[in-house]
This record gives structure tokens, sequence and C-alpha cells, in this order.
């Protein structure tokens, strides 16, 4: 799984809306020490849901072996910043602090639950965490 993490160069992450609605989108991410991390604009609607909801959902897009991460969000300090900025630059070639187009901030989710199912998983669900 930490291998995979690693790899993986998109995640779906799911948010809700004050309404209650649901909101899915693909993001960019970096598996660090157990946590994930996400950059988003400080204007996007995952940002609004998470100002007001921390709780996230998040699923690889592989069908065929997955994995799933229900966990909370947070804004990440300014040093843990500095230091998931450069592994985003190393994985995707983008540093989101000197990235104009939008105001960006550094989301940090703890995983709360881990499933996943597909190749060497049985097709029930391992719950891993």
């Amino acid at each position: 799984m930490e291998a995979r993490l690693g790899r993986e160069m998109t995640i779906w992450v799911a948010t809700v809306r004050r309404n209650g609605r649901p909101h899915l989108v693909p993001v960019w991410f970096i598996w660090l020490e157990g946590k994930l991390y996400i950059a988003t604009g400080s204007e996007t609607q995952k940002f609004a849901n998470l100002n007001h909801n921390q709780n996230v959902s998040l699923a690889l897009p592989d069908t065929n072996s997955t994995l799933i991460i229900e966990g909370e969000a947070q804004i990440a300090d300014r040093q843990t910043v500095d230091i998931i900025a450069d592994y985003f630059y190393h994985k995707y070639e983008w540093d989101f602090r000197y990235d104009d187009s939008a105001l960006w901030r550094l989301i940090e989710i703890t995983p709360h639950k881990i499933m996943a199912w597909g190749d060497e998983h049985d097709t029930d669900g391992t719950r891993i965490l």
C-alpha cells in the first residue's frame, strides 16, 4: 500500500457541500509518513467544503485494485508546507508556492480508515487501518 500510494499520480477526493451534496474531484497528492497531502486553491469548492466539514473520502482511480481512504482534513502549518512542496516538485515538477494561478493551500489528511480489495486483497475487502 505504501509503495502504491507513493507512485500513483492522481487520487479522487470527496468533500461535502453545506447543503449536504457531495463534491468529487481528482487531485494530485503526496503520501508521506501515514498522511496524505493535497494542494488546492482557496477559491475552490473543495476548500469551501473543508471549511465547514473536515471529513473526506479518497479513492485511487484503479477499480480493479481498489484503495479507499476515509479521514479528516486540516490546513497544513507553514513548516509542513515547505517540506511537502519539495515532494510535490519532485513528483510533479510543480511548486504550488510559486504558482500565481491561484492562492494555494496545502491540506493535510489524517486517515482514520483505509480499505482495499482486488489484486492481493480478497474481493470482500480488507481493512488496513
